[in-house]
């Protein structure tokens, strides 16, 4: 159903706000990152324009009732799942990376990994909407959630991805559980999954992985090599004191220490440019846009409304802190962009749609 001229008093015009604000520091921190690419404002350019096509994105999004999206969920994600297959076979590196994560469309690069945790959480949205599936679920009720969720994880895994592969058993196990899931199961599901730990390590994390982990508690111990990324984002961060250098006078991004600085390390070059006040006021920021969301949850008219609006808050959540604790050291590096601050277009699109996702629950809450 198209958007009722009505719904339009119900925009939260304040979280739009919240994310043009975080999106705007992010250009400001990307031009910096970008500087000493030579590339001049290239990068700079191209985000303000992933954020202006973003917004239009947003508007599609809330044009059409989210129960639509719903029942339409099931086949969106088989069609990612598919492009994650495609990945496997004809991934290429994106800009600034030579992990084969993206599809060369043209002159675009796609990421599916991006979109297909949107999708993970429309999908368990529509299969929980149906009261008969709430409430006292065995094994035999889990085959169909699990599916939803395992074959994409296992497809990004593969690429490997484990930030993102990780984002969706975060979303996806709470959402399962508090459907209703019989405390026994949640018990042996949980001593499954220690008693397939040492598996995991020896059979499915590849070796730049356990290397990841093993550098986390020992950085020091390859400085040149395995411990590099968090050595200098930790060096970025802490050299920006209190107030920070100055904008563009950020020695470890000017200097091409800091790498990934315009991606996965943006919040390095920020915090080293604007300290650490910069850095509390945009933790800050992204607190407020959580819980903002989360106010949400318990103003859905439905059920799949609730999972929806869950889920989408869980992504973002997730993202933040990872991404944050990785460029600490709090947590191994995996490839995880900062929301609406890291550069890339996959990123922006599929954060806009979870905003645009929000919005349409909301504005449709006080709908018959």
């Amino acid at each position: 159903m198209l958007l009722n001229p009505r719904l339009i008093a119900n925009i939260d015009w304040a979280l739009l706000a919240l994310v043009t604000i975080i999106s705007v520091i992010g250009f400001v921190a990307i031009y910096s990152a970008s500087a000493s690419y030579g590339t001049d404002t290239l990068y700079f350019q191209k985000q303000i324009l992933w954020f202006f096509f973003g917004l239009l994105v947003i508007t599609a999004t809330v044009l059409v009732d989210y129960k639509l999206m719903l029942r339409l969920a099931p086949w969106v994600h088989l069609v990612l799942i598919v492009l994650l297959l495609l990945v496997l076979f004809y991934g290429t590196g994106g800009p600034g990376s030579k992990v084969s994560r993206w599809l060369k469309l043209g002159p675009f690069f796609l990421q599916p990994s991006e979109f297909v945790k949107f999708s993970l959480v429309l999908a368990l949205a529509n299969h929980f909407r149906d009261s008969r599936r709430i409430g006292d679920l065995g094994f035999k009720d889990l085959f169909w959630p699990l599916t939803l969720v395992l074959v994409p994880f296992i497809l990004i895994l593969k690429q490997p991805d484990l930030g993102t592969a990780g984002v969706l058993l975060i979303v996806a196990v709470p959402i399962i559980v508090l459907a209703g899931l019989r405390m026994k199961v949640v018990w042996a599901s949980l001593g499954l999954a220690l008693v397939s730990a040492p598996f995991a390590w020896y059979f499915i994390l590849k070796p730049y992985q356990k290397n990841r982990i093993l550098t986390l508690i020992n950085p020091e111990s390859d400085p040149l090599g395995k411990g590099y990324h968090i050595i200098q984002s930790k060096i970025a961060i802490g050299s920006g004191g209190i107030w920070g250098k100055g904008f563009l006078q950020g020695t470890q991004a000017q200097l091409n220490f800091l790498p990934a600085r315009h991606t996965d390390f943006i919040f390095s070059v920020f915090t080293e440019e604007w300290g650490f006040i910069g850095g509390v006021i945009l933790v800050t920021l992204y607190l407020i846009l959580i819980f903002w969301c989360l106010r949400f949850v318990g103003q859905t008219k439905d059920r799949s409304g609730t999972i929806l609006t869950y889920g989408v808050t869980a992504i973002l959540a997730s993202q933040i802190t990872i991404n944050i604790a990785m460029v600490l050291g709090l947590m191994p590096i995996v490839g995880m962009p900062l929301p609406f601050m890291s550069y890339g277009g996959s990123a922006m699109i599929s954060h806009m749609i979870g905003i645009g996702l929000i919005l349409n629950v909301r504005m449709r809450r006080y709908e018959k």
